[in-house]
């Protein structure tokens, strides 16, 4: 889930900064950006830009042959303020706290301590 979230995240910012581009450039420049270390595939970026299609994150800037060159919208650039990103940290943090919890009788003393150590420190800190 967090990985399909940051391939949303990146194809957005890159947008956002670059225009409009097709989904083959768009995976050209997140290889260039990881210097060669992720090249997604298309099966990963097509489904992703569909999906932000749907949800109205980006649009079809124009069409040339085959070839549909997305751009962001007002609602995807919303996405990449942090306000929206702390919220989906926080989202994500829950759903890890959830899956400890579920999963507390795994834990040992000493990770029990580190844990009620790190959510008193995280609770003193927001007041």
């Amino acid at each position: 889930m967090r990985r399909k979230r940051r391939l949303q995240h990146i194809i957005l910012s890159i947008l956002s900064n670059k225009g409009a581009m097709t989904g083959a450039q768009i995976m050209r420049e997140i290889e260039k950006i990881t210097q060669g270390f992720w090249k997604p595939s298309p099966g990963a970026i097509y489904p992703t830009l569909d999906k932000l299609l749907e949800e109205g994150y980006v649009s079809i800037a124009k069409v040339e042959g085959t070839q549909k060159f997305y751009q962001i919208t007002e609602a995807g650039k919303a996405l990449l303020s942090p306000k929206h990103h702390l919220e989906t940290v926080i989202e994500e943090v829950l759903s890890d706290l959830r899956f400890i919890l579920e999963n507390k009788g795994e834990l040992d003393v000493e990770l029990k301590e580190k844990l009620k150590k790190g959510l008193k420190e995280a609770i003193s800190s927001l007041d």
